[in-house]
Parts: structure tokens; C-alpha cells; sequence
């Protein structure tokens, strides 16, 4: 029988070690146990409060949630807490939880549908908020549109706050996987681009560039708690074939415009790794059907490089 990493290795122009090296490391990311404090001002709207709880449900059993009601009493973030998540409404000391908790070296945000109630409480008791720490939304007409965005705009200020230890979080918390699946996307295809770019000699940058769009996979299906047997190797086969195709369009168009061969090669490096991405979200979310997934991904290619 062949072995894991010569099945993946014969098919793929990377390191059939650093790939098995992946495997391991994603998993074991995906898997870590992660702390988090859920502050809620007890003044806080029924219905968000209704919400919450639905959007701080755990699909996973690795995500530890300590939930801690408080108002104008202090109080304690659970032991080991790795993130603060404060849901404000009017308690006045709100201000000074947060300060606390960055005083800790936690990382904290506040949550709240009324900005400008929160900075007045905090200003009267002296702590005022930085707006960097503060996630919002505007007023909209239905209540549970309002709720999805706040959450949304939490996902993404998450994603981007959260970066070193925030796969086991989106693993457990869906709200977070969409703006997660879109920074690690981003992130991917700029590194990409970065060695599509500056490597001369054509196809050596082919494995490290493999090895990437690997990773991301892996990542994505972390996240959407897939595990990596049989059929999760052709996936990854079928989707990095997709990458390559892009390769072969480069090599015509270096033929066409060898002087700007630096240029070409990162633009696609970048296009080739977006459309690895957005495929392997769009697999996980709809699974199965590759014609598809990959026209989601073209689409999802054009509007990014567009925006």
C-alpha cells in the first residue's frame, strides 16, 4: 500500500515531507485548546443576548467559553483567558474592564450597538475606549440583519487581531471562519506573489509556491473540521491542478512579454493561489461539486482583483 506522503508526493511538484510536515502541524494547530471570556453587560438587549449565545454555540470541544455577567460590579476574566470578548450596553464600567484585560496582555474588544452611549459611560468614569477596540454597527431596519452584521464585523476584527491562534477558534465558531478563509486567502496569495517575483530561474519557485497553496488548503479544511484521508488528498490534487493551470498560462505569456517576466509571474502566483483559496472555502461549504466550486472561484478571483 502506498504510504501517505509518496501518494501525495507523486502527484505535486513540492516536498512530499514538508507536505506530511503540513498535514501534521495544521492539525495540530487546528486542535490546541483555546480560552475565551464572554463579558455581558446585564442590561444588554434580550434579543443580542438571544443571538450570542446561538453565534457563541462550539462546534468543536477544543474552544473553552467562560461566560461572566457583570454591571457596575467588577469582575474576573477566567484563569488562561487567550481573548476578551465584552458585550456592552449601558454599565458604566466597561471601560475599565477592557483597560484591564490589555493591561493582562489579553486581547479585548468591546461589542456594542450604541458607540455613543458606551464612550459617554466610559468618559464619565474616566476610561475612555480606543475606537481600534471597539466593534459596531449602523442602525438597520431588521433586528437580525443588525445581529449577523455586529457578528460579522466581530469575525473580522478577530481575524485580524487573532492571527497566531486563531485556526481553533474558527474551527469552533463559524462566524469567524469567513473572515478567517479571506485573510489566510489574501495573506497566501501576497507571499506568493512576493516569490512568483523575485525567483528567475523558471519553475523554481514552483514547490515553495506548492508548499504555500498546501498549507492554505490544509487550513481551510481545518476549519471546516474536514480530516485529511483518502479523498481529502485528490481534493487537494484536483484543486492545486487548478494552480498549475495558471502556471502554464504564465510560461505562454513570458514567451509574449519576457520583459516584464517579474511582473507576470507574481500577478499570477497571486491569481493562481486566489483561485486555490476561494475553490477550497467553496468545496468546504457546498461540498462536492468541482465544476461549480471552481466557477465560485473564478468569480470570487474577478471581483477581488477588482476591488
Amino acid at each position: 500500500m502506498m504510504s501517505r506522503e509518496k501518494s501525495i508526493g507523486r502527484f505535486l511538484p513540492a516536498n512530499p515531507m514538508a507536505i506530511v510536515q503540513a498535514i501534521g502541524f495544521a492539525e495540530e494547530k487546528s486542535s490546541a485548546e483555546f480560552r475565551l471570556s464572554v463579558l455581558v453587560d446585564t442590561s444588554l438587549d434580550s434579543e443580542l443576548l438571544s443571538f450570542a449565545k446561538e453565534s457563541f454555540r462550539p462546534v468543536t470541544d477544543n474552544l473553552m467559553i467562560s461566560v461572566i455577567p457583570y454591571f457596575d460590579e467588577h469582575c474576573k476574566f477566567a484563569p488562561g483567558s487567550e481573548l476578551v470578548i465584552i458585550l456592552a450596553a449601558e454599565s458604566p464600567i466597561t471601560g475599565r474592564l477592557l483597560i484591564q484585560a490589555l493591561r493582562e496582555h489579553i486581547p479585548a474588544v468591546v461589542v456594542t450597538l450604541d458607540p455613543v452611549l458606551l464612550q459617554q459611560k466610559a468618559r464619565e468614569n474616566f476610561n475612555e475606549i480606543d475606537l481600534l477596540s471597539i466593534v459596531t454597527i449602523g442602525p438597520r431596519a431588521n433586528k437580525q440583519q443588525r445581529f449577523q452584521l455586529l457578528f460579522a464585523e466581530l469575525g473580522s476584527w478577530i481575524a485580524r487581531e487573532m492571527r497566531d491562534s486563531l485556526l481553533p477558534l474558527a474551527r469552533a465558531l463559524p462566524f469567524i471562519r469567513e473572515p478567517f478563509v479571506k485573510n489566510a486567502v489574501q495573506a497566501t496569495a501576497l507571499q506568493n506573489a512576493a516569490i512568483g517575483a523575485v525567483f528567475f530561474i523558471p519553475g523554481s519557485d514552483m514547490p515553495i509556491i506548492t508548499l504555500n497553496q498546501i498549507k492554505l488548503f490544509l487550513q481551510i479544511a481545518a476549519v471546516y473540521d474536514a480530516t485529511l484521508d483518502k479523498q481529502r488528498i485528490k481534493e487537494l490534487v484536483l484543486l492545486l491542478s487548478s494552480g498549475l493551470g495558471f502556471r502554464a498560462l504564465a510560461r505562454q505569456m513570458l514567451k509574449l512579454v519576457p520583459v516584464v517576466s517579474w511582473a507576470i509571474r507574481g500577478m499570477v502566483a497571486y491569481t493562481g493561489t486566489l483561485a486555490v483559496g476561494f475553490a477550497a472555502q467553496a468545496y468546504f461549504e457546498h461540498g462536492g461539486d468541482f465544476k461549480a466550486i471552481l466557477e465560485t472561484a473564478g468569480k470570487a478571483v474577478r471581483i477581488e482583483k477588482s476591488s
